[in-house]
């Protein structure tokens, strides 16, 4: 079996290509071997952004292969430093995914002892943590682990290992810190012995931690594991994230028509700390008989006046190998299960979902997707159309069935006992079987292999057409878009009219309730919850693809914003990004965020036509920024900015302040439709004459309604004197949207430009649209706003932006390009 390595959990850059095989051993056991074809090992603490991919290009090419030839991929899940380690977790992922084969997890210290242990029966690991601890793990020659793995302290480590006559296998950096050790401590390790001093996971030893679980390939009862299970990074340290003081609630405001909102808040406040990781506790995974006692009392819980399913039940339907059973657990408690069954051959499959349950305190958060995504990944192997029952009222779950392809197709009279309630039929066609969904293409297993393996084709037989896929993480959303886009009518350069870029794929995964409790977007959560979402959202987009287009149909190229925004999160995209461009085998363009804002009205009429000398007003919670455009994806000039908030950063400051939550935009809009928009007198912070023309500064605001209300409490400016909350909501967003399109209107009118456009998260909001649309009325500036679902950060705009650039001859970005959180507006594309 041909597999693909990669760890990223150390100092090295590792990828390889390894011929894994087994033979029977005694008592029924195995024995495996791993021959390496073709390595790259790199020694590069900072580089793995850089040089994971094009080591893995290098790999296959040197050994004669394409992506397609590799059979599984075998990625190192740590621990190990958190940024390095995602970027090989995102890649290994998304490269896998990409070409439809299984990725296994193995845990990165075992795989080291399998690399370096040979002729030891157990070998303890020992690698740098940073903040002056170790990670530590014992494991066997073979890459079993036997403990660990762990973090701690030195002398927490040096006292439950130290003095002990094993096998130690060290990480350079832990090498230097012993050699640094002295008395005691010193002591205590004199009687290792030590291996090595450079130890990391080598290709063949990644093969070998990973080789049970790639023969669970084999077998027609074992099909389902093709698909490997969920990669969980091991960070084994939670988030540094301190929750913001909370501040008394004021008696002078009346939030009488915020109650809703306050209560959400309340509660939010009132969880325990560590509620908000659910991006670290979260997991899915198969479903095991140690589960059936939880599964009968979530069933019991949920379905008590429908004969719920009994133990023993459950317990039939785990041990029948044709049944495909997924979990989703809450630090490490199951909360939710899922169940689906193959009847018929593989070489002609039906499949019946049997159950979808999530236990109550957790529905209405997204998971039951998160169990369906799971679930339909045998049929992603070996497709086949799906049938199942639902309670006829049960309106969220017809919906949600709905959403993956299923129509309601019959009723069963009085299906559930003893209520005698009626069940809907629905029916899911195959979507790896052409002729079934009516397209008449193709037919059989044949047609789709062939069309598998094809080079990607565009999204219709015109050699002017193409497909582009966007893929953002540079914030709190994963964003996947993907656009189709064709020349104009008529000769391009003749009518000087831009492509046309049309809309085909917006699938976006947002992490902001995890942030929620912190006032702002925490970094590391947002890129942990990027690397758990990376995977379903991208399946999610390519499902929505092939309904737009035809089976197999993948992107003809592939984008990805490379900066501005948040280090973590960036790497988290531009590794999955890169993976799928260099798995397909097509071009990969690095762009620029704040360009995608802009890009995104090529997808209107309007944006048909060039577009010259216009006025850009982005704003979000961090950017605000004015700039100068002279067309879609060329250089932009900053000619202002925010000095220190940006405004959706004051506009979560004010609804935290007033205890309404985050994010603040949304509330504070809500309520402000409500208020009295001219009740209170905020200041316009740099409206003077004598300040710049088109730079911003919000921090005063902010301070202005901090100010506001403690005068007011302080001057007993309470109960039936309270000023309402919707006033001062509706008080402080006119400020707002005041200076945002006051200054704006007064770039275009200094530059001459007739077009003022307006992007980012802000841009939803109602006010600053609506003054913005009659400031621009009265000056003779055409206003052009993105669709509401287009405001926030989305791949969309990231693929429009790569359409753009493609149409006008960009080359594409080569694959060692890192990110650049600071990227600045004039630069659209990184080519190198």
């Amino acid at each position: 079996m041909l597999v693909l390595t990669i760890d990223t959990a150390t100092s090295y850059v590792v990828s390889g290509l390894v011929e894994v095989n087994r033979r029977a051993g005694s008592w029924g056991t195995f024995e495996y071997s791993a021959t390496t074809l073709t390595q790259r090992v790199q020694r590069n603490p900072r580089g793995h952004m850089e040089l994971l991919v094009p080591h893995i290009q290098e790999s296959l090419a040197e050994a004669g292969l394409r992506p397609r030839d590799v059979e599984a991929v075998v990625v190192g899940t740590g621990p190990g430093p958190f940024t390095g380690l995602r970027v090989g977790m995102a890649t290994g992922a998304a490269f896998a995914d990409a070409i439809g084969v299984p990725v296994f997890g193995v845990d990165s210290l075992s795989a080291t002892a399998a690399s370096v242990a040979a002729g030891h029966q157990e070998c303890l690991v020992l690698s740098d943590a940073r903040r002056r601890e170790w990670y530590s793990a014992t494991a066997t020659e073979a890459g079993r682990l036997v403990a660990g793995p762990a973090v701690g302290k030195p002398a927490d480590v040096l006292a439950e290992h130290g003095s002990k006559p094993i096998a130690v296998a060290l990480t350079a950096e832990v090498a230097r810190a012993i050699e640094k050790l002295e008395g005691e401590e010193k002591a205590a390790t004199e009687a290792w012995r030590i291996i090595t001093e450079d130890a990391y996971p080598t290709p063949e030893g990644l093969a070998l931690a990973g080789a049970d679980q790639l023969w669970w390939l084999e077998g027609e009862g074992h099909f389902v594991e093709r698909l490997g299970r969920p990669l969980v990074a091991q960070y084994l340290r939670r988030p540094d994230a301190a929750e913001p003081k909370r501040k008394e609630r004021t008696a002078a405001v009346n939030f009488a028509a915020a109650a809703e909102d306050v209560a959400a808040f309340d509660r939010l406040e009132a969880e325990p700390a560590n509620a908000e990781l659910t991006v670290e506790l979260l997991t899915l995974d198969r479903a095991s008989l140690a589960d059936l006692e939880e599964m009968a009392r979530i069933e019991q819980e949920l379905f008590s006046e429908e004969s719920p399913w009994s133990l023993e039940a459950f317990r039939a339907e785990l041990a029948n190998p044709r049944n495909y059973y997924v979990a989703l657990r809450v630090a490490g408690q199951l909360q939710g299960y899922a169940g689906i069954a193959l009847n018929g051959p593989t070489a002609d499959p039906e499949w019946e979902i049997h159950t979808v349950a999530l236990s109550p305190e957790q529905q209405g958060k997204g998971y039951s997707r998160l169990l369906m995504d799971k679930l339909f990944e045998p049929l992603q192997v070996i497709g086949g159309p799906v049938y199942l029952e639902v309670r006829d009222g049960n309106a969220p779950a017809v919906g949600l069935y709905e959403s993956y392809g299923f129509a309601v197709t019959g009723r069963r009279k009085g299906y559930y006992q003893p209520s005698g309630a009626d069940a809907l039929t629905m029916f899911r066609p195959d979507e790896k079987r052409p002729s079934q969904a009516g397209e008449g293409v193709q037919d059989g297993a044949e047609g789709i292999a062939e069309q598998d393996v094809a080079t990607p084709g565009s999204a219709t037989d015109a050699a002017e057409s193409m497909l582009v896929m966007g893929i953002e993480s540079s914030c709190d959303e994963t964003g996947v878009g993907v656009v189709r886009m064709s020349a104009p009518a008529g000769d391009q350069e003749e009518t000087g009219s831009a492509p046309v870029v049309e809309e085909l794929v917006n699938q976006v995964a947002s992490s902001m309730e995890q942030h929620a409790r912190f006032g702002g977007v925490v970094p590391e959560i947002a890129s942990r919850a990027h690397l758990e979402a990376m995977q379903p959202t991208m399946r999610a987009a390519m499902r929505s693809l092939q309904k737009r287009t035809r089976i197999g149909q993948r992107p003809d190229a592939v984008a990805v914003t490379i900066g501005p925004g948040l280090a973590g999160a960036l790497m988290v995209g531009a590794a999955a990004a890169k993976a799928y461009a260099a798995a397909w085998e097509v071009p990969f363009y690095a762009v620029n965020h704040l360009g995608g804002h802009v890009a995104v009205e090529a997808l209107t009429e309007e944006g048909r036509e060039p577009l010259k000398n216009a006025i850009a007003l982005l704003v979000s919670g961090g950017h605000t920024q004015i700039l100068q455009v002279d067309g879609v994806g060329k250089p932009m000039t900053e000619l202002g900015s925010t000095l220190d908030d940006a405004a959706g950063e004051a506009y979560d400051k004010v609804s935290r302040l007033l205890g309404l939550g985050y994010p603040g935009g949304p509330v504070i809009d809500r309520l402000a439709r409500q208020g009295n928009r001219k009740a209170i007198a905020f200041p316009r912070g740099m409206m003077r004459p004598q300040d710049s023309r088109y730079d911003f500064s919000f921090s005063g605001l902010k301070t202005a309604v901090a100010r506001f209300v403690e005068r007011a409490e302080a001057a007993g400016q309470v109960g039936e004197n309270a000023i309402p909350v919707e006033d001062v909501c509706a008080s402080f967003q006119e400020a707002v949207a005041d200076v945002l399109t006051a200054k704006a209107l007064r770039a275009c009118e200094d530059t001459g430009a007739k077009v003022l456009l307006l992007g980012g998260g802000v841009s939803a909001n109602s006010r600053l649209r609506g003054l913005a649309a009659d400031r621009c009325r009265d000056a003779g500036v055409e206003l052009r706003i993105p669709p509401l679902p287009l405001c926030t950060d989305n791949g969309v705009m990231i693929a429009a932006l790569a359409a753009q650039l493609i149409s006008e001859g960009a080359q594409p970005t080569a694959m060692s390009v890192g990110t650049d959180p600071a990227l600045e507006v004039e630069v659209p594309i990184l080519t190198e």
